[in-house]
């Protein structure tokens, strides 16, 4: 079987589903991690929130071909090969006047600009030409509204096929994203099938993660932090859950 997780930036995969990959990798399935947003960042001068973000990162140049470096390196840990989409994180994208359309936290989980009306159906067009038939295709819930994790899902829905779905971590240790899940749970609009992750799963899991050092401080305090959230995140759900629809698209 094959199977294709949509990342939308590069981690996102792996910090939601790293163990679920290397068990299905591990026993001989396929299995491709495709990121959206993963174009290199424009020459132009970036905005000031982006410089910041890629100071925090502590990447000051070529940020996202370190991020892809890193990404690299993490997909090799869980057995998945890596697959690069060349569309700009929101953080990069402007309009055709050169203004800047996410430039502050709030519009990163405000929804989609106005200005970028035809995105998703770029993505989902993208996304029709360049999956396989025969595929399982996994995407993130959107937990968090990251506005780039909900292109993806919406992009994604588009297509009219049967999907998986990934909560997204870390947002779904917050409070909402916990909410969210626990409403699902509940609801016959959707059901949860629960993968078992080994404790050799849950340590290439651990790895995995750790190879996105320009991210850790983003996050989590410490390396033992993440690792600690992730086995819990494990251990709370009894393993990693893919989410279905009960309706047929």
């Amino acid at each position: 079987m094959k199977w294709i997780y949509l990342s939308p930036h590069l981690d996102d995969v792996i910090f939601s589903c790293g163990g679920l990959i290397w068990e299905q990798s591990n026993s001989g399935q396929d299995v491709e991690i495709w990121t959206i947003f993963a174009a290199d960042a424009p020459i132009d001068p970036l905005s000031q929130f982006a410089e910041t973000l890629h100071d925090n990162w502590g990447l000051e140049e070529n940020a996202v071909k370190i991020r892809r470096e890193e990404d690299l390196i993490s997909s090799k840990i869980v057995g998945a090969a890596p697959h690069y989409l060349s569309y700009l994180d929101c953080i990069y994208r402007k309009s055709d006047s050169g203004n800047y359309y996410y430039q502050n936290d709030n519009d990163l989980f405000g929804g989609l600009d106005p200005g970028e009306v035809d995105l998703i159906t770029a993505l989902t067009d993208d996304l029709k030409d360049q999956l396989p038939a025969e595929a399982q295709i996994v995407v993130p819930l959107s937990i968090g509204n990251h506005v780039d994790h909900e292109v993806t899902r919406k992009a994604a829905s588009r297509l009219e096929i049967p999907l998986f779905y990934y909560a997204d971590y870390p947002y779904a240790r917050e409070a909402d994203g916990k909410e969210i899940l626990d409403f699902m749970r509940n609801s016959t609009d959707w059901e949860v099938e629960i993968y078992t992750v080994s404790e050799r799963g849950i340590q290439r899991w651990q790895q995995a993660a750790l190879a996105y050092q320009s991210q850790l401080t983003i996050f989590w305090e410490s390396k033992g932090a993440l690792m600690g959230e992730i086995e819990e995140f494990s251990s709370t759900m009894g393993g990693v859950g893919l989410w279905k629809t009960t309706e047929e698209p």
